[in-house]
């Protein structure tokens, strides 16, 4: 009896440490299933696309942080807000799950939020599955880009035909000196607006179509003073007086020194273009609350308040045509400025003793940055 007691009493302690190794292994299974999901949700968390479950007509079971802030939506989970996008995702879902393959279905969508989206749903078992990419800065370029391209083609046609005219003229074998010589400085003349056009443009298309500006503290006043300096010689032959006023000392702004000359440049060029001799205009840098306004002033024949509101629109012209310009120039610094979260503000005054124009912008201080960040 004490034999078959031992024998039994061994059976029993092996079934124990094999059912000890069986439940080890699964609860360390567990462990290890639970890890990988916990590291698959870290994972998707932390990707640089939308990943967007739906469940159901209107629900989703999972968004990660990209597809929530793409998509507007509030919560991890939830479902599908009142949008026109919604009706768009359910057809590619229906096309998705009756699908032999697994192509899923591809789609550009514009966002209420003014942003686009591009989506690629499949189906997985009774779950539908959407990556989401924001493309919104790719189609703004793509536009921008055919948007050049369409302009620079229109506004090259003028300088082309009269270039192709006065080419004409020039090969007749009986014209006199005097239409030979007329015909090349009009040809000079068509020449260099064309290279000023194309080099705005391919400016313009920078700006437009490239990744944020270089960022970096900037001596405003030294700006200013190296522009005046480099314009003043140009003003002394129309004989248009340029000064500077400023408050000093000033704080250091933030952004990018070559673009920022660019802007001063083109503002100072407008009044050289479009003042009468005799008259001046003022640069003007102030320290206020939300950063370092920068005002030029001149005393000139002003804008008409019916063109104020387009001047600064790709190859609007409000001065004659006799006055050499693009067209281009306001766009471009608006554009700059846009880059440097600022805007131009314009006014101008056409009657009376005291005509002249006055554009204005401000640019954010170095510590208002540093504060933000």
């Amino acid at each position: 009896m004490i034999f078959l007691d031992l024998r039994w009493l061994l059976f029993g302690l092996l079934l124990m440490l094999v059912a000890a190794a069986l439940l080890g292994g699964w609860l360390d299974r567990r462990r290890r299933e639970q890890f990988d999901a916990l590291g698959a949700q870290a994972a998707f968390e932390q990707v640089p696309f939308g990943w967007l479950v739906l469940d159901g007509a209107r629900k989703y079971r999972y968004a990660n942080p990209y597809a929530r802030r793409l998509l507007g939506l509030t919560s991890r989970a939830g479902a599908l807000p009142e949008a026109d996008w919604v009706s768009l995702l359910k057809e590619d879902r229906a096309a998705a799950q009756g699908s032999t393959t697994a192509a899923g279905r591809y789609r550009s969508v514009a966002l209420a939020s003014d942003k686009i989206a591009r989506w690629w749903v499949t189906s997985q078992n009774d779950l539908d599955v959407a990556f989401l990419l924001d493309v919104t800065a790719q189609k703004q370029a793509e536009q921008a880009s055919q948007y050049l391209l369409s302009g620079l083609s229109h506004e090259l046609r003028t300088p082309l035909g009269t270039i192709l005219t006065h080419l004409e003229i020039l090969l007749l074998p009986d014209i006199s000196e005097e239409i030979r010589q007329q015909s090349l400085r009009l040809l000079k003349v068509e020449a260099k607006r064309m290279a000023r056009l194309v080099q705005l443009m391919l400016e313009l298309g920078r700006l437009e179509t490239s990744a944020e500006l270089e960022r970096r503290p900037v001596d405003l006043l030294a700006s200013a003073e190296q522009t005046i300096a480099q314009l003043s010689p140009q003003a002394g032959e129309r004989d248009i007086a340029l000064s500077l006023q400023a408050d000093a000392p000033l704080p250091l702004v933030v952004g990018d020194v070559g673009r920022l000359m660019q802007v001063l440049l083109n503002l100072l060029d407008n009044v050289i273009k479009h003042c009468r001799p005799g008259d001046q205009a003022i640069v003007s840098l102030e320290q206020v609350e939300a950063g370092v306004a920068c005002v030029v002033c001149d005393t000139g024949p002003g804008i008409p308040a019916e063109h104020l509101p387009h001047v600064s629109r790709r190859f609007y012209r409000a001065a004659p045509q006799e006055i050499e310009g693009s067209g281009l120039g306001l766009a471009l610094v608006e554009e700059i400025l846009r880059r440097h979260e600022s805007r131009l503000e314009i006014e101008s005054c056409t009657e009376g003793d005291e005509t002249g124009t006055c554009v204005r912008f401000v640019l954010p201080t170095l510590q208002e940055k540093e504060a933000a960040t």
